[in-house]
């Protein structure tokens, strides 16, 4: 396809994609074909590109590398006005950069939806991203899964993608894992398969119900998406290897998986390479490295890493014991709803561990914790609590 991205409609910066392939939307196929029986002065003839229309394309892309817009625009314009998908799509393009002008978004999504309604992929893969993100139209989910299906349907892995996202989170249309299954499974097959849609799958196979759960599937799926360097996938097979989920447990293997997604920064994965350290399960123990392990969780988000790295500080392993700035930790991660740091902070203020007492507040967050499914008694100290063992219920 010869077509025009768009520094508007995909935050790009403008650029020819200049790999012709042989679709009946492009009209390289059979060009003399379409001629055909077509009036004198036809460009597109039975929806492909007569040879007028064929010279008029390659003139449009040459006067557009070259730098002349206002002669690609005109080539374009004629064949576009003749109901050509591709050449519809690139004038909304140029209507949205501004190519000629100053950039005119009615223009360009009439454009654009001219082009979708002519079963251009790219242009419903973009129309779908404007209703999604309600760019230049109003917000709808359901016409954006909408027009995805539909590009999906051509063979457009990437609509298949974000349907199947759409459609598993029920964020904006109704939940349906099947639907989503289906089409993850369709983006991520095939030789231009993508990988997160493998991720993906390998997450949804992994998750949910029992009856949902398929083990044997999800490891399928999340081993090719690790190879294909997949940072959750290899945070999620690391957790099946680690937990025996489907699969005879392995700590060394689940650690190194989660090295290799703590490497590229994914924080739950450098959470749980920092237990295996703390630890020594699947590699020798080492206080500090399971520290620094742990800071670059907390430094990611990860609040379970934060609460960890506050255990570490608050007891002084691997690092020098500094109460005051555990507390402030586990004060942060309580703050954000995390129940372990609910406990622990109850804790804390129960005893005036490296905090002023307050016995009201600890109660209130012994009773968010209890209510979130976290056994707390804020009455033992916290220093009794936190140990460096695996134990039932801590740390």
């Amino acid at each position: 396809m010869k077509h025009l991205s768009s520094r508007y409609a995909c935050g790009l910066i403008a650029a020819l994609l200049l790999s012709a392939c042989a679709t009946q939307e492009n009209g390289t196929a059979d060009a003399a074909s379409a001629g055909i029986g077509a009036a004198p002065g036809s460009l597109v003839a039975n929806g492909k590109l007569t040879p007028e229309g064929e010279l008029r394309r390659e003139r449009a892309f040459k006067a557009y590398q070259a730098g002349n817009k206002a002669l690609a625009y005109s080539e374009w314009l004629g064949i576009a006005e003749q109901g050509f998908g591709e050449s519809q799509f690139n004038i909304s393009v140029m209507e949205s950069d501004g190519d000629t002008g100053a950039p005119n978004v009615a223009k360009a999504l009439a454009w654009l939806q001219k082009a979708a309604d002519a079963n251009y992929p790219e242009a419903q893969f973009q129309l779908g991203q404007r209703y999604n993100k309600g760019d230049g139209v109003t917000k709808d989910v359901a016409k954006a899964v909408a027009y995805w299906r539909k590009c999906a349907a051509l063979g457009e892995n990437r609509c298949a993608y974000n349907a199947a996202v759409a459609l598993a989170s029920g964020m904006g249309v109704p939940q349906d894992r099947a639907g989503a299954i289906a089409l993850f499974t369709e983006a991520g097959s095939g030789p231009t398969a993508l990988v997160p849609a493998q991720s993906e799958l390998g997450k949804m196979y992994l998750q949910g119900s029992d009856k949902e759960r398929d083990y044997a599937k999800a490891r399928q799926w999340l081993e090719l998406a690790a190879a294909g360097n997949d940072t959750d996938a290899q945070y999620n097979l690391g957790v099946m290897y680690g937990q025996g989920f489907g699969v005879k447990a392995d700590k060394r293997k689940a650690a190194a998986l989660y090295q290799r997604a703590a490497k590229q920064g994914h924080p739950m994965a450098s959470n749980n390479l920092g237990g295996a350290y703390r630890f020594g399960e699947g590699l020798p123990k080492d206080q500090k490295k399971a520290v620094a392990l742990f800071k670059q969780a907390h430094d990611g988000g990860d609040m379970q890493g934060t609460v960890n790295l506050a255990d570490m500080t608050f007891k002084g392993w691997g690092v020098r014991a500094n109460k005051t700035a555990a507390v402030e930790l586990y004060k942060a991660a309580a703050d954000a709803g995390h129940p372990v740091a609910r406990c622990r902070y109850a804790q804390a203020l129960r005893h005036g561990d490296g905090v002023a007492k307050n016995a009201g507040q600890a109660n209130r967050l012994q009773e968010a914790a209890n209510n979130a499914g976290t056994p707390c008694d804020s009455d033992a100290p916290l220093g009794e609590w936190v140990v460096n063992r695996r134990t039932s219920g801590r740390s």
